[in-house]
């Protein structure tokens, strides 16, 4: 039995109801609230399995720095992919997170995500400016057992409308749904089937 969906709220209740969003963290900006960085570690902990990390969408470079943190406890790879660099290449780049200076629908993209796929299990972090595509274009590409998650639920993106279908035809699993909007997280999670 699948375990219930959040339920969309409000914008106005989201941002108002949990820790600030916008603050830094290790002097990269911040596009999220910290409580994401929980989800984050008890995602890592409960996918041991994950063999890298891309992120589509790196903004201003605080949960890259994160990210960054869990390829080198892992000693996995972290790739973060975006047009225009926003953040501190410096930190990112002494975590060992590679930084794409390109779209996220370009044809190299493809190719990072085919290539991780190739090492098993990842985490695709899609947080690019159209979440929905995002998931859509590239959750049949993963091996079984990745992770795929989209961030700003309820604001850019919904279950129902964006990967409800993914689930229904067996591509995808709603993973952990109890997360998804704790502290105001706004990450949908699935596990690729």
């Amino acid at each position: 039995m699948m375990p219930p969906i959040p339920p969309p709220r409000d914008y106005h209740e989201m941002s108002c109801s949990a820790v600030p969003w916008h603050t830094s963290f290790i002097g990269q900006g911040q596009q999220h609230n910290f409580w994401l960085y929980a989800i984050v570690d008890r995602v890592m902990k409960a996918a041991p399995e994950l063999r890298s990390i891309i992120e589509l969408g790196t903004g201003a470079g605080a949960l890259s720095t994160v990210f960054g943190l869990w390829g080198v406890e892992r000693g996995i790879p972290v790739h973060t992919v975006d047009q225009v660099m926003r953040h501190n290449p410096r930190l990112l780049s002494h975590l060992g997170v590679c930084f794409h200076a390109q779209d996220i629908f370009a044809p190299e993209t493809k190719g990072l995500i085919e290539d991780a796929a190739t090492h098993g299990p990842l985490w695709l972090f899609c947080d690019g400016g159209n979440k929905r595509m995002e998931l859509q274009t590239y959750a049949p590409l993963l091996p079984s057992g990745s992770i795929i998650s989209a961030h700003d639920l309820g604001v850019e993106f919904r279950h129902e409308r964006d990967a409800a279908a993914l689930c229904e035809v067996g591509i995808l699993e709603p993973f952990h749904p109890v997360w998804w909007m704790e502290g105001n997280a706004q990450l949908a999670l699935y596990r690729r089937r």
